[in-house]
């Protein structure tokens, strides 16, 4: 590669390139006392797209700065090294995940320079605004500009203007929000985007409300919680403005939720003279509280501890950064995904043990990562709960507001999923020699329900009958099998699908879903037939499923003595069949009135196979067979 070394002595106070530089693999080193000046207005433009800088000195950029390059641009990086950006109008490309390590950054006065939506970029040491500097947004909910600054006192300075701008995607949504500086107000966000009219729907969370839904807060149970439309979060919203004209300062690091008429085009502004409003604390420690209601007793403390916390800063933060304290706090991060209208979940560890221990629920949308500007649930599980936030968890990430974990957790576990019309939830249970079958800060996260109309919602639920996102059991050797119950809410009638969308046998042989149906029980072995289909009325079951973890020299017909592979049964005038093991599917269906006429004959081509019968309302007999096995099942038509 053929390196173009630019170095400038005390007795050259400077080289001056007015038609831009264009660097493709040179080795640029500007020494200390040195400037670079890439000057020509709009056209003094500085484009890396392979090289590398060592700035001791000075850069001046009147142009355009973009980085091109996978690596970052300078090398060495301390905090003596200066790029001033001197143009009228400019901008910052550093395409994320990828982004410019800067050591000093100068906005002069009367420069307006811009870092482009997608793009990042860190200031290692001083940032001097005098001029305005503007983090940029696109229209839609993909990532803006991220930027990390220097921490503390000193480290944001100068005259002029820091404006950050944030596309809310509101309009027939909920968006969870925070603010990325101090001197903020809630009236960008509580006037209508379409009529100018008052919005009422900003809010606060207030962890000390009483969820209480039982007479006797000392005698909670899980009986006390059969309507499933009050397993929310609604009672404890409070709004933070309550008519137009009275704004309230909103507070870096607490979460805030908001819905409009229409989208927001949000800029949160420091105002001139102010950069330094910018959040840029060595940590935050927004106050969290726990607050038992219920005494801690049954599953009413379900509703305890619950706390909105804000990303105080300009960039993602890193839920798995090992800087986080949480006292008395789970280790799971609850997302509002306003576009699936459900929680996405980030699960982490502290134990060195648990390798590759981070895992998602729902979706995988940010995984471990809190977008900038975006509010997030916690769960306090006890009295004197801590939070801080450090800034070492900033992170420049590309995840669209709202990575996967790729290396496989070494411990059994299945994630499983319900899907009904598109509209899909999770839930997780694992296995690890060290977990017991309390609720653990360390190893479990309650379910956060989500009130979206026709969601379903999926859980497992423990042995003192909490409901469960994420359910760590104990297991050892003797352990020949081990039976999970799970909990189901339809909010529509009609066809769900169970499926396994990943999972981990090291331990177990077979990962079975039982369906505990009236008429018989049926297992579908997960681990071959990934997806089990039933039809399901709108209503919450928390008797009929659960998973059955077994071992090879396991018979599960020992556990079940009236096990099978299919499931006949009807609603209205439909008949169903669905077919857990792959060798009875593509058998024959025969349907017979109560004098053995047959009305009805046909095939099973698959897992799950629907029937319309236009017959008069009676009981009537279902015969299938396949592979030498017979199913008979009497059914009833309404």
């Amino acid at each position: 590669m053929k390196k173009f070394i630019l170095t400038l002595f005390v007795i050259l106070p400077f080289i001056a390139l007015s038609q831009g530089l264009y660097n493709n693999g040179a080795s640029i080193v500007i020494t200390s006392g040195g400037y670079l000046y890439i000057d020509g207005g709009a056209n003094g433009n500085f484009t890396n797209a392979a090289g590398e800088v060592d700035i001791d000195g000075y850069m001046i950029v009147e142009g355009n700065f973009t980085n091109n390059a996978a690596n970052n641009v300078f090398t060495n990086v301390d905090t003596d090294g200066e790029v001033r950006f001197a143009g009228g109008t400019q901008t910052i490309t550093s395409a994320l995940p990828n982004y410019t390590n800067f050591e000093k950054v100068t906005i002069n006065s009367g420069s307006s320079t811009t870092l482009i939506a997608g793009s990042g970029m860190t200031v290692n040491g001083t940032f001097d605004v005098d001029g305005t500097f503007t983090s940029a947004t696109p229209t839609d909910e993909t990532i803006g500009g991220s930027l990390i600054t220097a921490t503390g006192a000193g480290a944001i300075t100068g005259t002029g203007t820091i404006n950050i701008n944030r596309f809310f995607k509101v309009n027939g949504r909920w968006q969870y929000i925070s603010v990325p500086m101090t001197n903020q107000q809630s009236d960008l966000f509580t006037e209508h985007t379409t009529s100018g009219n008052f919005n009422p729907n900003f809010y606060s969370y207030n962890e000390a409300f009483d969820q209480n839904l039982s007479a006797d807060p000392n005698n909670t149970n899980y009986s006390n919680y059969t309507n499933y439309t009050t397993y929310n979060f609604w009672q404890a919203w409070e709004q933070v403005q309550a008519t137009m004209g009275a704004p309230v300062v909103l507070n870096p690091a607490v979460g805030y939720i908001c819905y409009n008429e229409g989208n927001l085009n949000t800029v949160f502004t420091t105002g001139a003279g102010n950069p330094d409003y910018l959040n840029n604390d060595v940590s935050y420690s927004p106050a969290v509280s726990y607050t038992s209601n219920d005494n801690g007793g049954g599953y009413g403390s379900f509703y305890d501890g619950w706390n909105l916390i804000g990303n105080p800063y300009q960039s993602a933060l890193d839920w798995a950064n090992a800087d986080w304290t949480r006292t008395n706090i789970s280790n799971t991060v609850y997302m509002w995904d306003g576009d699936n209208g459900n929680y996405v979940y980030y699960w982490t560890s502290s134990d060195d043990h648990l390798i590759g221990d981070g895992q998602t629920l729902n979706y995988d949308a940010t995984g471990e990562y809190i977008p900038a500007m975006q509010s997030f649930m916690v769960k306090a599980t006890a009295a004197s709960p801590t939070l801080t936030i450090p800034a070492s968890a900033r992170t420049h990430n590309n995840n669209e507001m709202y990575k996967n974990v790729t290396e496989k957790p070494q411990y059994d576990y299945i994630k499983l999923e319900l899907e009904v019309n598109g509209q899909k939830d999770q839930t997780l249970v694992r296995f690890y020699e060290d977990a017991t079958e309390e609720i653990e800060d360390e190893f479990d996260a309650y379910k956060a329900y989500a009130t979206t109309a026709g969601l379903p919602q999926l859980y497992s639920i423990c042995y003192n009958q909490i409901p469960l996102a994420i359910n760590t059991l104990p297991i050892d050797e003797y352990v020949e099998y081990k039976r999970v119950p799970l909990g189901i809410v339809a909010k529509q009638s009609g066809k769900y699908t169970f499926k396994a969308a990943d999972f981990e046998t090291k331990y177990f042989d077979k990962i079975y879903l039982i369906d505990q149906s009236e008429q018989n029980i049926i297992s579908t072995d997960l681990t071959l037939t990934p997806d089990y289909s039933v039809y399901l009325e709108e209503g919450e079951n928390r008797d009929r499923f659960s998973l059955l973890c077994v071992n090879s020299f396991t018979d599960i017909e020992d556990i079940f003595n009236n096990n099978s592979s299919v499931n006949i049964y009807s609603n209205d005038n439909i008949v169903y069949i669905s077919i857990s093991n792959i060798d009875d599917i593509n058998g024959n269906v025969e349907i017979y009135d109560a004098l053995g006429k047959i009305i009805l004959k046909d095939n099973a081509n698959s897992n799950f196979n629907e029937y319309v019968l236009n017959v008069a309302s009676g009981a009537y007999f279902v015969r299938y067979f396949a592979n030498s096995n017979t199913y008979i099942q009497k059914i009833i038509i309404k």
